[in-house]
């Protein structure tokens, strides 16, 4: 009962529990972001450039998106009838899933910062961020089917 409480495992604890197979999709859903608003700083720099952002700022707007994504999910996607169950997200549920996010973000941030600023090998840091992603996406999708089956 502790691990149902804790993973779901069946779609009906989809959620509810503190991690399920959406949350997996967080930490793909932070690599990506932080790798979309990373664009901003390493692009410029690569060039030579003054950089829009700092990671520090990617990081920030990287985080304000996993939680306004949140609030999307759980209030607009639930009244047009999007939202997997048609329920709410548990408050343990949104919790783990904004940290996993958060912790995907955190991990392009710091393999950026050594591959990109120390050996200023930028497409080395997507290669790697397009990879990562991927991967956890597949991890996603056979969670999701194990889960749903």
């Amino acid at each position: 009962m502790l691990l149902n409480w804790l993973f779901a495992e069946i779609a009906s604890e989809v959620g509810i529990s503190w991690f399920d197979f959406y949350s997996i999709g967080h930490i793909c859903f932070g690599i990506g972001m932080f790798l979309f608003f990373s664009l901003f700083y390493t692009i410029p720099k690569h060039k030579g450039h003054t950089p829009i952002f700092s990671l520090l700022l990617v990081f920030i707007l990287t985080l304000i998106i996993l939680i306004v994504w949140e609030v999307l999910e759980n209030f607009l996607f639930i009244n047009i009838g999007w939202k997997f169950e048609g329920r709410l997200d548990s408050p343990q549920n949104i919790t783990t899933d904004i940290i996993i996010g958060t912790l995907g973000s955190l991990i392009s941030w710091l393999f950026c910062s050594e591959v990109f600023v120390k050996n200023k090998n930028i497409w080395a840091y997507y290669i790697f961020g397009i990879i990562g992603f991927g991967l956890w996406f597949i991890v996603f999708i056979v969670l999701r089917a194990l889960v749903i089956i």
